[in-house]
């Protein structure tokens, strides 16, 4: 039974991402080398807008995310399936809190594998994206600017 689940959950992620966009960051799903995104974080009561703007480079991703009047809540750069988390917002500034990010973030940054159970990410329209972590209770949703 165990087997067919995990086949099942397979097949469901190669249908969420096409054989064109594996190869790809999940955070620049269009294949380009800039996006940017309307953000949001919700954690129970607690919820974060914003913008984040992610790039390629030539050994991975950089990105930041601010919110509608500029204000810095993080920046972060992934090389090699590693993610730093830099010029975090001084409240969110912990080192439990930065853990968190630079784990999520890297399953939209990287081409790393998605851990069965513990976060789930969708694409439920072309240019719409989510993560929940399913431990802590955050969701993370990202949607194209036009």
């Amino acid at each position: 039974m165990r087997m067919y689940l995990i086949w099942i959950s397979l097949l469901l992620l190669l249908t969420v991402f096409p054989a064109s966009a594996q190869n790809s960051y999940p955070l620049l799903l269009s294949g380009g080398d800039r996006a940017s995104w309307n953000f949001t974080l919700e954690r129970g009561s607690m919820m974060i807008t914003g913008i984040c703007l992610a790039r390629r480079t030539e050994d991975g991703v950089k990105g930041a995310v601010v919110n509608e009047f500029g204000v810095h809540f993080f920046d972060f750069v992934c090389r090699n399936n590693k993610v730093k988390v830099s010029n975090v917002f001084p409240h969110m500034n912990k080192w439990y809190i930065r853990r968190v990010l630079r784990n999520d973030l890297r399953l939209l940054t990287a081409n790393s594998a998605l851990k069965p159970g513990r976060r789930l990410l969708t694409a439920s329209q072309p240019d719409s994206l989510s993560l929940h972590n399913k431990k802590y209770g955050i969701t993370y949703r990202f949607e194209r600017l036009q």
